[in-house]
């Protein structure tokens, strides 16, 4: 993920490091002949590169920055961003913005009615997709006959369901933003990188059964954002 520099620092050696806004470090040394970056030698030069995004792995991996709690602010950008990707999705398949509304209120209802369900090895961007799917094939049984049905005409192709995934991922992938941070490592792991509790364990090095107690916890943490994401937006409908 593409996070903005927000500082700088040295570590023990004196070498320098970017602070992105995540809160993870990032080495920025010049090391000539191999990088070039005689502009972070200077205050001047670092200054200038304030703001300059870089690709940030350890958020990739769900490296937790801290475990201090998500502000009231970030919450509220993390929900609304969900809010859109959620509606950008569905607006691919009913290409009407009110009708999409319409889907998106009766997804979250189901959301809220079936977040019990969402299990210890269920991985919420199937479990999303299957919800916004069932609710966008509601809407369109419940069209009255004769009733011109607004949607588009191509996205239901076989050829789309990688980029359907691969988007309702990203959403999800942003959704995990507001849990703290070991739960939110186990949950990126488990479910954007498919790595099971074994390989959980084995690469963060810690017990199978500590593996296994974070993807629950997190998966329970989970089910709380969902439902308070619904809470959040359900004035905008």
């Amino acid at each position: 993920m593409e996070r903005a520099i927000v500082g700088f620092e040295q570590d023990e050696l004196g070498d320098w490091r970017a602070i992105l806004a995540c809160g993870h470090r990032q080495h920025v040394r010049h090391n000539p002949p191999f990088v070039d970056r005689a502009w972070v030698l200077t205050e001047e030069g670092r200054s200038r590169f304030l703001g300059v995004v870089l690709a940030c792995k350890a958020c990739d991996e769900g490296e937790p920055a801290n475990d201090d709690p998500v502000s009231a602010a970030a919450l509220e950008a993390i929900y609304t961003q969900f809010h859109a990707d959620l509606r950008r999705f569905i607006l691919a398949r009913v290409d009407d913005p009110g009708v999409a509304e319409d889907v998106l209120r009766r997804a979250g209802r189901e959301v809220q009615a079936r977040a019990g369900g969402l299990g210890e090895r269920e991985g919420l961007t199937g479990w999303l997709d299957a919800i916004l799917r069932d609710a966008i094939a509601a809407y369109r049984r419940a069209t009255p006959p004769g009733v011109a049905r607004a949607e588009s005409t191509g996205t239901d192709r076989d050829g789309d369901v990688a980029t359907d995934m691969t988007a309702l991922g990203s959403a999800v992938r942003g959704l995990l933003d507001c849990l703290p941070g070991e739960y939110r490592q186990a949950l990126i792991l488990t479910d954007v990188h498919g790595l099971s509790p074994g390989d959980i364990a084995d690469r963060l090095d810690i017990a199978l059964a500590a593996a296994g107690a974070r993807i629950r916890r997190g998966r329970a943490m989970l089910r709380e954002a969902l439902l308070d994401w619904f809470q959040f937006v359900s004035g905008s409908f």
